[in-house]
Order: structure tokens, then sequence, then C-alpha cells
């Protein structure tokens, strides 16, 4: 018999877990997933990339290395997050991860004690919680707005409650597809610096623009050291290639640098020095501009046959980027309930999206992963299924 688990260990299922499960059902339309086109990846030159750094390399390739990561790949972010996210940062304020999801996790096992206080924004990334949850701490949900969290009431909550973490998705936002407001990313910084909270910037989808124009960093406003952004190529080149990185001032570097010796103590060298040949013998700023050409037109595609195809009560987001659209339902309406009802479609229900208020009445639908037919084959089977429950609400 084993012993007991610890106290802190959540023994529920995992979010994370359902999600997946749903997202690899062959026998329905998943609109569930996170994923990226499988078809965009670009296997043949990631494949030349691993032969070639490997057949140029000596046997200290396979060794181990620093904790940090290689340091070629994170001269190439450093020169990335300048140009394009205007972050003022050296190479020992950049750790390369395994995918962003490891960076959420170290900054929690890093701050958090149970109890302690973590802002989230209403609705949110369903991996962020299920990594904040287990460390047991006190959640404080800010509502979002059409340009980001809401500034006033976060303000609010601040001089009421002691908080330590403060995570928040600025660009293309997951689960919304909102972006924060260059405003309102200056006063998130300073707030962090009167307060003395950290704000977890993390940033997936900046790359996945398709209208409008680039918004800085919240890091690029940090002047106190009490922000950290997060990175990651799984939406740009590969998820399987778990690689991302996380920007933070060296004090917090360092920090990370120990715990993270106490976990996987290094990311892996043989994968960034693959990307990094890659990055070195490929354009991906054309690469990036092929995706967008892509998912806009299946954005567009999925904004058109939800219109058309749902009851007129429903909100129908529209964003500038990302991979997700938001829709929200007459109140009547529970997510979940259309969910189990519809039988043909899957996709994310929002009362697990919401840390404290458990919003019953929305969904979020990815379209990057379908096809055009599936998008239009599952808005028409999801507005069937809703218009029969309206009308036996009615």
């Amino acid at each position: 018999m084993l012993p007991n688990l610890s106290q802190r260990f959540s023994q529920q299922k995992s979010g994370l877990d359902d999600l997946f499960t749903m997202s690899n059902q062959q026998e329905v339309i998943s609109f569930a997933a996170g994923y990226p086109a499988s078809e965009l990846f670009p296997k043949e030159q990631l494949d030349q990339a691993f032969v070639s750094r490997s057949k140029n390399a000596g046997q200290q390739y396979y060794q181990y290395g620093s904790v940090l990561g290689v340091d070629s790949l994170r001269k190439k972010i450093l020169t990335y997050v300048h140009s394009t996210q205007t972050i003022q940062a050296k190479l020992a304020d950049i750790m390369l991860t395994q995918g962003a999801q490891q960076g959420i996790s170290l900054l929690a096992d890093l701050f958090l004690d149970v109890g302690d206080g973590v802002v989230v924004e209403g609705p949110t990334y369903i991996g962020a919680l299920e990594a904040f949850k287990v460390r047991k701490p006190t959640f404080y949900e800010v509502q979002l707005q059409a340009d980001g969290l809401d500034i006033e009431q976060l303000e609010t909550l601040l001089s009421k409650h002691p908080i330590k973490l403060l995570y928040t998705i600025p660009n293309f936002q997951n689960p919304t597809g909102c972006c924060m407001s260059l405003a309102k990313r200056q006063r998130l910084a300073q707030l962090a610096s009167q307060y003395g909270f950290l704000v977890i910037e993390d940033d997936p989808y900046r790359e996945l623009r398709y209208a409008g124009q680039d918004l800085p960093s919240i890091k690029s406003f940090d002047k106190a050291g009490n922000v950290v952004t997060l990175g990651s190529f799984s939406k740009i080149l590969s998820p399987a290639l778990r690689m991302g990185w996380l920007v933070a001032d060296e004090a917090l570097i360092k920090q990370l640098s120990n715990l993270r010796l106490a976990n996987d103590c290094q990311p892996s060298n043989v994968v960034a020095e693959m990307i990094d040949q890659y990055l070195s013998d490929n354009d991906l700023v054309k690469h990036i501009q092929n995706l967008n050409r892509f998912y806009k037109d299946k954005k567009e595609t999925m904004v058109k046959y939800l219109k058309r195809y749902l009851p007129k009560e429903c909100q129908i987001s529209d964003p500038d980027g990302g991979f997700f659209i938001w829709v929200t339902l007459p109140a009547q309406i529970d997510a979940h309930q259309l969910l189990l009802q519809n039988g043909k479609v899957t996709f994310i229900e929002s009362s697990g999206l919401f840390a404290v208020s458990g919003q019953k009445n929305h969904m979020r639908l990815n379209f990057s992963g379908v096809s055009k037919q599936q998008i239009k084959q599952g808005c028409q089977a999801l507005g069937d299924c809703l218009a029969e429950m309206l009308h036996a609400a009615a």
C-alpha cells in the first residue's frame, strides 16, 4: 500500500486531461483543442536542421549543459525580444523552458505558499489554473473587458488583499481572443511595482496577428523587475518540440535556476540546437506570414458560419489573432449541457475557465486545427442543438 498523497496535490481529474481527450476523439469534430495545424509544421526544414547540427557537432553535443539552455538560441531570442517586444534584457535574463507551461509551474513553485493571493483573468487558460491550483492559493478573479483585464477592479482588489502573482495573456487571450491595450500594459507594470506582486505575462500567440498593430510587451514597461514574460515555439514551429523561454531580471533567473536544478536540471540541448540551426537556415518571418494567412482564413470562415447558424442571441467574438473564438450563450443555456447534448462537436465549456465565478454560458472554439468543411458542419450542428435547447427553455 502506498502512503497518502501530499495534501497539496489535487486528486481531482485534470482539466487538461479532459481537453486532450476531447481533442483526440476521431468520431467527432473537435473545436476543443488549441492545436496548430499539423500541415503547417516545417517538418522538412526541422529534419534538415537536426541532421545538419548533429552531423557537424562534436561529442559535447550530447553532454549535460547549462541550466539556462543553449547560448546560441538564447542569443537569438534576446535579439527577438529587443526588436519585437522592446524589452531591454541581457543574455543572463533569458532561460529556455520546456514550453511556456514549465515557466508558469516554476514561478508558481518559487512564489506560492498555501493561501497566497493569485489574480487571474476571468476567464483564463486552464493550464495556468492547473499549475496554480496544486499550490493551494487563494484565487482572485478580475473580469475581462474588450481591451484586457478591468484595471479599476484590479486596483480595488489590490487595496484590500495581498497578492503575490498576477497571470495574464495580453495578446489574443486564451480563451477570449482579446488584446490588452497599451495604457493597461503600462498601468499594470506600475501597479506590480507599487504593490509588490509579480506579473506573469504569458505570450504564446503574439506572432499570430491577422490584423492591427503589434503592441509592446508589459515587460517593456517594467522598471522594478516585477514582470516575467513567457514565450514559446509551440504555436509557430511545433508543440512537440516542447521549447519555450522565460525573460526575467537576472536575480530572479538565478533563483529559478536553483529551483530548476531540483527538477529537470536543464532544457533539451538537442532540441535547442535543432531550433537554433533551423532559425539560422530559414526565414522565420516568412514562415509566420504563411501561418497568419492560413489561420486568418480559418478564423474568418468560423466567424461567418457561427453568425449564420447560431441563434441571434449569441455573442460571437472576432479576434485579430490567436487560435480561439469566444461565444457567449444566452444566460439560460449551460454550455456543459450543450457539450453533452449535441453529440457531434467538442469544445471547451466555460465553467472550468473561471477560477472563482464558474460562469457556465460561454464556450471556447478553436479554428486552427480543423478543416473548413469541419468548421461549417460543426457550426451548423451547434446551431441546431442550441435552437432546440432555446425552444425547450421557452
